[in-house]
């Protein structure tokens, strides 16, 4: 027995061998690949002594030459083989007859060591059989957790213990544990309740058994240790992705760690020994690890199985007899953004845009998505933005002077721009529409006259031939629109240019040293950005200037001396809600670094009393703040994806926390997105496209309906962690986050079509035609930025697969020759859907 062990042992250590040099050999990181490779190790460890010698791989050599014998090396047929006969045992007449004795003292050494073996493994199975009966007799005795659980799980409070542990699939939780604070709750949960979910407690008695059984051989001790760790570092990031605060979590494992007395057989949160390592990892880790599906752990274990075989089997060789030699054998193309109705100015810079598609009125607001308008019978239309929901009097129709829109509970009265372009009858001249409109605080749009055409080329951006639509009417390549707007005396002072994704953007004209200044400004913030990025360093002074500005929009008192003008006329004009925001929010109890995005922002992260948030600052040289964007990120409720039976269930439910959703439609076919009221009823219907993204800033637990187009309920959605970004998809309607499996394999063809993303920025010549309308007008925004990164970091070297988002995006760090970036991607039928480069939080 001793050497049938011996010598399963050491095929489980050859097998562990070869498993250990094909993950490091291929540079495997993803503790689940690990997992899964080492559990299959673990088995075939367990299996060893039983199927060793099964497999058996017979060789069949040739026979040896023979030298044949000469005639006269023959003896005589008798005397050739003489066969000798045994001899009989001797029997006498009642006695045998005694073996000669040996000289000395004899000891059987196998015979030691298989007591040896014996004893040590019987105190190792009394001690774990000893721990299991112990621990079953505490987890029974503990008392059910009486109120809602967080987790779908049994979890028990037990005095008996010191610290959270997981015993079987019970969770045991020490009396202390309600006076926690809910992340620590939260936290020590989801830690434990990934224990139960993958079934680490049976993982780890496995082990333990084969330890006992092999405990002379260092690879079952190794092999107990390694797998516990693994289970450690995926709970821990389970946890990690749920209170998204990584510093908090491990303060938490600290925390734990101090009051934790584990038993033998108990998976505790935070062991003494091994706390140290663990809130390293957690500190000094990039990204979160990817699940993997069933799919993906098969295909490990079916990759290990030839190992396992070779492993477990023998060779074994036959000579065969002597035989005959035998004898020799012998695409779509893109949709023009025409028809509109009427333009309403509501501030310098915002504009509201109503247009016809078809036998459809759409809305649109400065910066923000275009959504499909409810009009009613009497005459009052509305629709849902960001900003919340916009209801106006006038009908689309009748082109009023003037509409009272009601945003957020104010009025604000918009007055008329222009309206539906009349065909020119004549050429008007060229000369009046020259010169240089400012678009955005840091960008110039110029629009230069080349004989009998008129181009226009914006900051950084390639020039573009204007085609005549209309009497001061113009459009680029038939899609995107320019309208001229006279003042009073017939003299060109604005343009309205409008696109598809932003809106309509109002832009005075001004003076060429204007234009001037406005363009060397960005061009120095597209020469800092790219050192920025790399280096994600913050700019000083602008964390205080986020502390002052939310302590100063608390009161309802911004200081509008220390922002740009732009900035502080967008301020002005969102005072109330914002001012409300903050007060929601509550006291801050925290800010940190985050990074800095593509176009130089810093990102902070701020946690409040009522919730967290994100702030991207830009700051200018004379240091005010150039632009800053805010977004709400809910608080720890996790939010879900309810079945549209319960949709009678959950009006009225709307939390204090703000929180901004982000929807994305891949249905292939138009979605409706309602909001329920305290009543149950439906409001705020919005229409989105295929391949668009919808973005609303509602409450935590403020439930939204996602319908098909004719308004048939697919899906309910509560905001929360879990819930702020969501994919629409036939796949997962209905799906609770977190529950389904989520795609842990690259898309087909992700990583070419990053490539060649890549390469067309680089270049500063991007191919529109494989990106939906969405990606072109972001890459058109974003490409000076990006192109002078990708000039910055060098040429490209590697791609490497990471995981995937939330919203179904490939995650992929790119190696450089002067660097490394992420970026995400999504791509359905060939055509990128979403994309974005740097820190996305």
């Amino acid at each position: 027995m001793i050497a049938t062990l011996a010598e399963a042992a050491l095929r489980s250590f050859v097998l562990g061998s070869v498993v250990w040099f094909g993950l490091n050999l291929f540079r495997v990181r993803n503790p689940h690949v690990h997992m899964t490779a080492w559990v299959v190790v673990l088995l075939a460890s367990l299996a060893m002594p039983f199927v060793m010698h099964w497999p058996t791989l017979t060789i069949t050599r040739p026979s040896l030459p023979m030298p044949m014998p000469a005639p006269d090396d023959f003896l005589p047929a008798d005397l050739s083989m003489p066969e000798m006969s045994q001899p009989a045992l001797p029997v006498a007449s009642g006695a045998a007859i005694a073996a000669p004795a040996r000289g000395g003292f004899s000891i059987d050494w196998w015979l030691v060591a298989t007591i040896v073996y014996a004893g040590v493994t019987a105190c190792l199975l009394l001690r774990l059989m000893i721990g299991l009966c112990l621990t079953w007799r505490m987890a029974r005795a503990a008392m059910p957790m009486k109120g809602a659980q967080m987790i779908a799980a049994d979890v028990r409070v037990s005095r008996d213990v010191g610290g959270p542990v997981t015993f079987g699939s019970t969770i045991l939780v020490p009396p202390q544990f309600a006076g926690w604070d809910a992340k620590k709750r939260l936290a020590v949960l989801a830690h434990e309740g990934a224990h139960v979910a993958n079934r680490d407690f049976y993982v780890l008695l496995l082990a333990s058994l084969n330890r006992a059984v092999f405990w002379f051989s260092p690879f079952s001790w190794w092999q107990l240790a390694r797998l516990a760790e693994l289970a450690e570092i995926i709970s821990d990031a389970r946890a990690i992705e749920v209170i998204d605060d990584r510093l908090s979590y491990a303060e938490i494992l600290l925390d734990v760690a101090t009051s934790m007395k584990p038993r033998p057989v108990e998976l505790a949160m935070a062991r003494v020994s091994t706390v140290r390592a663990r809130v390293e990892r957690i500190i000094a880790a990039a990204a979160m690890p990817i699940a993997v599906g069933w799919r993906k752990r098969l295909s490990i274990a079916a990759a290990i199985v030839p190992a396992v075989i070779v492993s477990a089997g023998m060779i074994a060789y036959r000579t065969p007899d002597p035989a005959p030699a035998a004898a020799d054998s012998g695409e779509v193309p893109a949709q023009h953004y025409r028809p509109f109705v009427n333009f309403y100015a509501m501030g310098p810079a915002s504009v509201f845009a109503i247009f016809r598609e078809g036998d459809e009125i759409y809305g649109q607001l400065t910066g923000q998505r275009k959504l499909r308008l409810t009009v009613g019978g009497d005459g009052t239309a509305s629709y849902a933005a960001s900003s919340g929901e916009i209801t106006f009097s006038a009908d689309a129709e009748r082109r009023s002077a003037e509409l009272v829109l009601r945003m957020n509970g104010r009025d604000i009265r918009a007055v008329r721009l222009a309206e539906v372009p009349t065909p020119a009858t004549g050429s008007a001249p060229l000369d009046q529409y020259v010169g240089w409109y400012r678009v955005a605080p840091n960008r110039v749009l110029t629009v230069r006259r080349d004989g009998d055409r008129l181009h226009v080329q914006e900051t950084v951006q390639g020039q573009a031939a204007l085609l005549a639509e209309g009497v001061d009417v113009f459009s680029i390549h038939g899609d995107n629109l320019l309208i001229f707007l006279r003042d009073e005396q017939a003299k060109v002072s604005r343009v309205l240019v409008q696109s598809a994704v932003f809106g309509a953007r109002l832009a005075p004209r001004i003076d060429a040293a204007t234009a001037q200044a406005i363009e060397a400004d960005f061009a120095r913030r597209v020469a800092e950005v790219p050192d920025r990025f790399r280096e994600q360093v913050p700019v000083a002074g602008g964390k205080e200037m986020i502390l002052r500005g939310i302590e100063d929009l608390r009161h309802g008192t911004p200081n509008y001396d220390r922002m740009s003008a732009s900035l502080a006329a967008k301020v002005h004009r969102q005072l109330n809600e914002t001012q409300a925001t903050f007060v929601a929010l509550g006291a801050l109890e925290s800010i940190f670094f985050r990074g800095v995005g593509p176009g130089g922002y810093d990102i902070y992260g701020a946690k409040f009393e009522n919730g967290t948030a994100e702030f991207r600052l830009l700051l200018e040289p004379d240091g005010k703040a150039g632009d800053v964007i805010f977004r709400a990120d809910g608080n720890d409720e996790l939010g879900g994806i309810l079945p549209c039976s319960e949709e009678a269930n959950v009006h009225g439910r709307a939390g204090s926390s703000p929180i901004r959703i982000m929807v994305y439609n891949e249905l292939g076919d138009d979605i409706r997105i309602f909001n329920l009221a305290a009543d149950g009823s439906r409001k705020s219907q919005s229409v989105v496209r295929p391949n668009m993204t919808w973005i609303a800033t509602t409450t935590v637990n403020n439930a939204w309906v996602i319908a098909d187009k004719s308004g048939r309920c697919l899906e309910v959605l509560m905001p929360g962690r879990q819930t702020r970004f969501h994919n629409v998809e036939a796949s997962n309607l209905g799906a609770r986050p977190g529950r389904a499996a989520r795609r842990a394999v690259p898309i087909a063809n992700g990583e070419e079509m990053l490539r060649r993303y890549i390469e067309g920025v680089s270049k500063g010549q991007p191919d529109y035609g494989y990106m939906t309308s969405e990606v072109a007008d972001i890459t058109r925004q974003q490409l000076p930025f990006d192109q002078a990164i990708l000039a910055r970091l060098g040429a490209l070297r590697a791609v490497s697969f990471r995981g995937v988002t939330a919203l179904d995006s490939d995650i992929y760090v790119a190696q450089f020759a002067n660097g490394s970036a992420e970026w995400r991607i999504g791509v359905r039928n060939g055509t990128i859907t979403k994309i974005a480069l740097g820190p996305n939080f």
